[in-house]
């Protein structure tokens, strides 16, 4: 029961690298595509006010050779 336990953690494991290979050469395959660099992925607005508008910049920029559109955007 043990070794069974032991031997389906390493094919998960195997099977983990080899997706995680996969995902490497697929980004390094097509050097032609938008890359978004956020300088900072969140923001702490602190205690606010209901029905006060609170603002701030979010700055990103394109690290990528080709264009970056950015179609939606959602607060989390």
């Amino acid at each position: 029961m043990y070794f069974q336990f032991i031997r389906n953690i390493f094919k998960i494991l195997i099977i983990t690298i080899i997706i995680g290979l996969g995902m490497l050469t697929s980004v390094h395959a097509n050097p032609d595509r938008p890359v978004a660099v956020a300088e900072s992925g969140s923001y702490d607005f602190g205690t606010a006010l209901d029905g006060s508008p609170i603002i701030h910049d979010y700055i990103i920029k394109n690290t990528g050779s080709a264009n970056l559109e950015i179609q939606k955007v959602k607060s989390g």
